[in-house]
């Protein structure tokens, strides 16, 4: 079976946040690839150029376009409007999300706005999907920032004595959601150096939804 245009770009910039997507509610797997989709964009827009202003001209690129809601030759784009006007996306909420990742541009280490804007992003998924947006949820969403811009850093942050408490709170986070209780466990596997294997991520993700309760 072919995959949508969402699955395929999402798979393309981050294969770990995808195979968390499939398992998400299938009437919220639409929507939720493409936010990841846009805000995988995003990071990688706040994060790769050297010059701080190249960043700042990539990031407002998109705060332009979906503010004026205009097509700029972007399938991703152009589903997102798809989502606006059939009022599944807020525009005001998703640009305030935008402007954090802007701000990130301007500093020399982007680490703790990239968290900010990551936390935010799953704290709004939560809202969109009907759960809880809560501490927990916000953690979550900052520390899997790292899986999209440095994942092997990641695997040193989770195994900082310092971080036990915030994993701690992830961890007890209940939820049938699959998308969050399969992030949850991204970060479990990459704390134990699991998660670099693609070959058995989406095994090791599947059984975890299995027999996670």
């Amino acid at each position: 079976m072919s995959l949508q245009a969402e699955q395929t770009e999402l798979r393309d910039l981050n294969y770990p946040i995808y195979l968390c997507t499939s398992f998400a509610p299938l009437i919220n797997q639409p929507l939720l690839q493409d936010l990841m989709s846009l805000f995988c964009q995003l990071t990688i827009a706040a994060t790769q150029p050297t010059e701080k202003m190249l960043r700042a001209v990539r990031v407002q690129w998109w705060i332009d376009s979906i503010s004026a809601q205009k097509g700029q030759n972007s399938p991703l784009l152009d589903r997102v409007f798809a989502h606006l006007c059939d009022n599944r996306l807020d525009k005001e909420k998703l640009l305030s999300i935008l402007e954090i990742f802007q701000n990130a541009t301007f500093e020399d280490s982007a680490e703790e706005l990239l968290e900010l804007s990551w936390s935010a992003v799953f704290n709004y998924y939560c809202c969109l999907s009907g759960n809880q947006a809560d501490e927990a949820t916000g953690l979550l969403g900052a520390l899997v920032s790292h899986i999209i811009y440095e994942p092997n850093e990641l695997e040193i942050l989770l195994n900082n004595n310092k971080l036990k408490g915030k994993i701690k709170i992830i961890n007890s986070i209940k939820t049938q959601d699959g998308f969050i209780k399969s992030c949850v466990h991204l970060l479990n596997l990459s704390k134990n150096k699991k998660l670099h294997n693609y070959t058995l991520l989406p095994m090791r993700l599947f059984f975890h939804i299995l027999l996670k309760r």
